[in-house]
C-alpha cells in the first residue's frame, strides 16, 4: 500500500546513528518484524519498522550514518524532507519475518548492529501482549560506542524477568567491557547447547544472518521451520 508521509522528528542516538518518526496520513496496519519501502535515488530501499504495532500511527527507523553506505543518503533525505516539512511516499507494510504469536515456545533474537530496528519491534510487541516465556536478546556491535539502546534495553530487562539482554562487542580498544566479546554468533554458540524448541529471529549483516542460518542448525540444532529472517530468502 502506498502511503503518504511526513517526517515529524529525528533523534540522534548515539555515534551517528539516528531514530527517525515517520508520520503517515493514516494508520498502517503492520506486524512486528515488518519493514516499509522508501524510493531513495530511484531505488527502492528496505528499512525495518522498529516500533511496536499497537503505536501504528508513528513509524519509526534506526539508521546509521556513514560514508561508506546509502545510509548517509537515508539521513539526507529524511532531513531534507523534515526541513521543508515535505511529503513522500512509502510503500508498506512488507515481509514474512513476523512474529509468530501462536504458541508459546522460547524466543531468540539476534541483531547485528542497527538490525536492532527489526528486533526492537518483536520484543516491544511481545512485552506489550504479556509474553512469559523466556525471551534472549543478543545485540552485537563493533565497539561500546555502537550500543545506542543499551540503557534502554537494561531497563526492560531488569523489569521483565523473563528477559535476558546479551549485549556483544567485536572491539575493547577504547573501554574496558566486562561483557561478551566477539562475533553475535559465536556468543549465542557458547551460551547454547539445544536451540530446538526456540522461535528465533535474526536480522544484522548479511554474512551474520548466513551464519546463524548454517551454524545454528549444524551444530545447535535449531529448527530452520521455526527461524524467521527477510535476509534468509537470498541466502544459499
Amino acid at each position: 500500500m502506498i502511503i503518504d508521509c511526513k517526517i515529524s522528528k529525528i533523534e540522534s542516538a548515539k555515534n551517528n546513528i539516528y531514530k527517525v518518526y515517520i508520520s503517515p496520513e493514516q494508520n498502517i496496519d503492520f506486524k512486528a518484524g515488518q519493514y516499509i519501502f522508501i524510493k531513495l535515488n530511484d531505488k527502492k530501499t528496505p528499512f525495518s519498522i522498529a516500533n511496536c504495532p499497537t503505536e501504528n500511527k508513528i513509524i519509526e527507523l534506526h539508521i546509521g550514518s556513514s560514508n561508506q553506505d546509502s545510509s548517509s543518503t537515508s539521513i539526507e533525505y529524511f532531513v531534507d524532507a523534515l526541513v521543508n516539512n515535505s511529503k513522500f511516499e512509502i510503500d508498506a507494510p512488507h515481509g514474512e519475518a513476523w512474529l509468530r504469536t501462536n504458541n508459546y515456545k522460547p524466543i531468540l533474537l539476534i541483531a547485528g548492529g542497527t538490525g536492532l530496528s527489526y528486533i526492537n519491534s518483536i520484543l516491544k510487541n511481545c512485552l506489550n501482549r504479556g509474553f512469559i516465556q523466556p525471551i534472549y536478546l543478543y545485540w552485537g556491535v563493533k565497539n561500546i560506542d555502537f550500543l545506542y539502546a543499551d540503557e534502554e534495553l537494561t531497563q526492560l530487562s531488569n523489569k521483565h524477568c523473563n528477559l535476558h539482554y546479551i549485549p556483544v562487542i567485536i572491539e575493547d580498544e577504547q573501554a574496558v567491557w566486562l561483557g561478551k566479546k566477539g562475533t553475535v554468533i559465536d556468543a549465542v554458540m557458547e551460551d547454547f547447547t539445544d536451540l530446538t524448541p526456540f522461535d528465533i529471529y535474526v536480522c544484522g549483516p548479511y554474512q551474520m544472518a548466513k551464519a546463524a542460518k548454517e551454524r545454528l542448525v549444524s551444530e545447535k540444532k535449531a529448527n530452520f521451520e521455526q527461524m524467521y529472517a527477510d535476509a534468509f530468502a537470498y541466502i544459499k
